[in-house]
């Protein structure tokens, strides 16, 4: 922050009396952005003043906010940053000029992109920590004098105030966003399964699962790879009169028979009977999710029958929810899965839609996860840029959900703060990639980070500690991705 003229007492006590100071902290948006500018024109006796909020790039505008002739004015578009503007936010320097005309450094006016000619201006950047995002300038002193370096020093306490209130206002608005299409109830288990419905076909499917979590009647979830199949099963479970007791799940595609035996069974694995190590034991009282269902081998699906057909004659207490990304009817047709199990698993089907035909649901989506990402990786992110939102729509997302949760995350893992832009999202591949080994988004997102972190580290000795400052993300995260992309220090 620049202090450098000596600032009166009682201009210090002013400026806490003004607007941003005294109501700044409940404001949003452009009520924010106004409440800045008429602090500073109150504190540093300025006739108008502007702000602009900048791109990624620090060349242009985002959003122009000034006040001219007492008049509040709010522009979001993208222009080209004033000349002493773009100086101040590039040279990341406060300035003060009281003839901007005569400054040889500058190619034209100061103010040439304003509606009001300046003869004199002072000018600080806006930060957010190391980040610069705009800047905010005061023109012309009321009285026809000049600016001082005391008004200076007053502008840089403001920017220093304003920045991270406005990070504040825009996080707060990115939650809401966010909670606007989140239904959750205040148990802990709900408020860890948030469930996006921002397209009306999500948001019929939601109330159907409100409806269906009172009965008990066996939910066969329908869907492809991603589209959250999961989420849906546990907002079933979630408003059900069974909410306080075990949500289990049970990954069917698991490839070792003989550990999805164990855990549908537990140790008994020569007898119908199951051990308290079993699926059906855990999940007393509560739900039990058979998750890929069509993905149980054949040798285990008569077990499986004869234990629900066991449930049903003794009223065992558990509910019932399966699911599948296959053809489980051409299964059925071809033997390869039982008719019976798919008749006591199918008794009401749920399918839930792509992400590719739900594209509202893209936006809130990714809203969602930005906020999830930037405060695991302590990255200022507030938005996505406009170019990002338009790539973020335009993706055939295959993947669905997982797929979009995993781009996000990589857009804020190498992105600069405050937007998240195209070019991080899907940064274009520098390397040849024949149509043989072409794969998923998420096993390439995954091999990038797997080797970028693997640099990282070799280049800190294993130091995770110093990899994650580098990386500049928690070292908690670091060590859960390690985990997840399988890397041995």
């Amino acid at each position: 922050m620049y202090i450098s003229g000596r600032i009166l007492p009682e201009r210090l006590a002013a400026l806490i009396n003004t607007p941003l100071f005294t109501r700044g902290a409940l404001a949003s948006g452009d009520t924010l952005l106004e409440l800045i500018l008429r602090s500073t024109m109150q504190a540093v006796g300025s006739t108008a003043a502007s702000l602009f909020l900048a791109d990624e790039t620090l060349q242009n505008a985002r959003t122009i906010a000034y006040i001219c002739d007492d008049t509040f004015y709010c522009i979001d578009a993208k222009r080209a940053l004033p000349a002493a503007a773009a100086w101040v936010l590039r040279q990341n320097e406060p300035l003060r000029m009281n003839t901007p005309d005569t400054e040889s450094r500058f190619t034209s006016n100061g103010m040439d992109e304003t509606p009001y000619s300046a003869s004199g201006f002072i000018a600080v950047p806006l930060r957010i920590e190391d980040f610069r995002i705009g800047i905010l300038e005061a023109v012309d002193k009321k009285d026809g004098g000049n600016f001082s370096e005391a008004d200076l020093s007053l502008l840089s306490l403001i920017a220093g105030y304003a920045a991270p209130v406005y990070r504040t206002s825009c996080a707060y608005r990115l939650y809401v966003d966010t909670v606007k299409y989140t239904e959750q109830r205040t148990d802990r288990e709900a408020k860890e399964t948030p469930f996006i419905a921002a397209s009306p076909v999500m948001r019929e499917k939601l109330a159907l699962c409100k409806q269906l979590a009172f009965s008990d009647i066996p939910v066969f979830i329908i869907g492809e790879n991603g589209v959250g199949k999961t989420s849906v099963a546990k907002q079933l479970h979630i408003y059900s009169r069974r909410a306080d007791y075990p949500f289990i799940r049970v990954n069917c595609a698991e490839p070792a028979e003989e550990l999805l035996a164990h855990r549908l069974f537990g140790a008994k694995s020569d007898s119908t009977d199951v051990s308290d190590e079993s699926c059906f034991k855990q999940a007393e009282g509560g739900t039990l999710f058979l998750d890929e269902a069509a993905a149980i081998p054949l040798s285990l699906q008569k077990r499986l029958l004869d234990r629900i057909l066991q449930l049903e004659q003794s009223s065992g207490n558990i509910r019932l929810i399966a699911s599948t990304s296959r053809d489980i009817e051409q299964l059925t047709r071809e033997g390869d899965f039982l008719s019976e199990l798919y008749g006591k698993l199918n008794v009401l089907p749920l399918y839930i839609p792509p992400l590719r035909q739900r594209k509202e649901d893209i936006d809130a989506l990714a809203r969602f996860f930005l906020h999830q990402a930037a405060q695991e990786m302590r990255k200022p992110f507030i938005d996505f840029s406009p170019d990002a939102h338009e790539a973020l729509q335009q993706a055939e997302w295959k993947g669905n959900i997982r797929e979009l949760k995993n781009t996000v995350e990589y857009g804020c893992l190498n992105g600069c703060p405050p937007l998240v832009t195209a070019e991080y999202l899907f940064p274009r591949s520098t390397v040849a990639v024949s149509a043989g080994d072409v794969g998923g988004l998420k096993s390439a997102t995954d091999a990038f980070k797997r080797t970028y972190i693997r640099t990282v580290l070799e280049t800190t000795g294993g130091n995770q500690t110093a990899a994650a400052s580098i990386l500049k993300i928690q070292r908690t995260y670091l060590s859960r991705l390690m985990k997840e992309l399988n890397i041995k220090n």
